[in-house]
């Protein structure tokens, strides 16, 4: 046998790198990543879990605000941890997370799957999750709420805020009352300066300042001193603002401010004090503060935003049922008009039957009186949540959605496990 040469061995070439991954397209496997889907709900536990706590303390407004309705949130533990520990702990907050969730949702869930017959259900759930997700955003960008309160018999076309405030001018017009108002988000300078509205088709200018969240009316004495403005009465005494620290609920909150008139004609000046006491249907009427210019009656007053609705509504008859043997109530509902310009209808409003009509829910959510406001029985007055949400059927839709999902994702896992039982129990057992 002869051998044969072999030809020299040579080392393979080195391989060479990998072309580096676009940085976009680093960024679409992010948001597709089933392991940000993990943590993304690890932290809404956490979130949900620190919210809960401090609600003991803060109260649910600002929780709801801090907490659900923030990019991020700052959890300031207090001694709400185990053995007392303090921490101010940073957190992502729940608008930051719902808008990650919802890109994860739609890279992670509708462009990258595979769109196959088999995988439909699974693509119509995740569709139904992101409308429940794109739901929330517009309720929390486009709603708005208040209230309405009513006596039996009494009727009304507007509603009050819970939470926002106005300023209120006022004109007597012959017999009539004449409103001009500016909103409280477009006095917020007059917290640490003066915000100045200065209109030529009125015959003064009027300055607002030291602007108080919460505070209350004090008369000023001569044995001591305070460092905000005092406005004087005509017999001689003086009142001013003291600030109170802001309440969690901020609906009970009472706003204040200082305004000062200055007449165009002459320069001269009216000072007063304007504070929104929360108005309850068992106080009076609110009385602004008036002056005099031109021979002309004018007003200023610090209220709770007023909002005028489409349409009437008249409180018929209010009717509160108790437990057997206690004054805790069962169950209470109201009977209303609802007036417009196509005539009357009465409507039943009673819990989690609320009125429904022109974009608006009527919920009855409050009675009275009740007890420490001097009455226990009738007559009596009712209480109406009164909301506006564009996007209030969108989560009933989006459950539909996801159910029709799940059916058409199972429905046809089940048929072919029956189907190839029911084929199994038919062979012939093997001897």
């Amino acid at each position: 046998m002869t051998a044969t040469a072999q030809p020299p061995r040579t080392a393979p070439a080195p391989s060479s790198p990998a072309p580096a991954r676009p940085i976009w397209l680093r960024v679409f496997d992010l948001f597709a990543s089933m392991k940000l889907t993990v943590v993304l709900l690890l932290f809404f536990g956490l979130l949900v879990w620190a919210g809960t706590l401090v609600q003991r303390n803060e109260g649910l407004y600002s929780v709801q605000r801090d907490f659900f309705e923030s990019l991020y949130a700052i959890w300031d533990t207090g001694d709400q941890l185990w053995g007392g520990v303090h921490l101010k702990v940073p957190l992502p907050g729940g608008y930051l997370l719902m808008v990650v969730l919802f890109c994860n949702i739609i890279v992670g869930g509708v462009v990258r799957l595979r769109w196959r017959l088999r995988n439909a259900g699974i693509l119509v759930v995740h569709l139904g999750i992101a409308l429940l997700l794109v739901a929330g955003f517009v309720k929390l960008n486009f709603s708005w709420s208040g209230r309405v309160t009513l006596w039996e018999g009494d009727s009304t076309a507007s509603m009050v805020s819970f939470h926002e405030f106005e300023l209120v001018l006022v004109r007597e017009d012959g017999g009539k009352v004449v409103e001009r108002t500016v909103h409280e988000r477009d006095l917020h300078g007059a917290r640490s300066g003066t915000v100045t509205i200065d209109d030529a088709a009125l015959p003064f200018t009027v300055a607002i300042s030291h602007w108080c969240d919460n505070c209350e009316v004090r008369q000023k004495g001569p044995m001591f001193e305070v460092d905000v403005p005092v406005v004087k009465d005509p017999d001689g005494t003086g009142a001013y603002l003291q600030r109170e620290d802001e309440l969690p609920q901020r609906e009970v909150n009472r706003a204040g401010c200082y305004v000062t008139v200055t007449e165009r004609n002459g320069g001269a000046v009216h000072e007063g004090l304007l504070w929104g006491l929360t108005y309850r249907v068992t106080d009076g009427r609110m009385h602004p503060y008036t002056f005099e210019i031109d021979g002309k009656r004018w007003g200023l007053d610090l209220r709770r935003e007023t909002i005028d609705l489409p349409f009437g509504v008249r409180l018929d008859r209010f009717q509160k049922t108790d437990h057997p043997g206690t004054s805790n109530p069962r169950d209470f509902s109201s009977w209303v008009t609802v007036r417009d310009a196509h005539g009357d209808l009465p409507v039943h409003i009673y819990m989690n039957h609320p009125l429904r009509r022109d974009g608006l829910v009527f919920f009855q959510t409050n009675w009275g009186p009740q007890k420490g406001e001097g009455m226990t029985g009738p007559p009596w007055y009712s209480t109406f949540e009164v909301a506006s949400n564009p996007s209030d059927d969108w989560p009933k839709y989006a459950s539909y959605v996801v159910l029709l999902g799940l059916l058409g994702h199972f429905l046809p896992k089940l048929v072919r496990y029956l189907m190839s039982s029911s084929r199994r129990a038919a062979l012939p057992e093997l001897s």
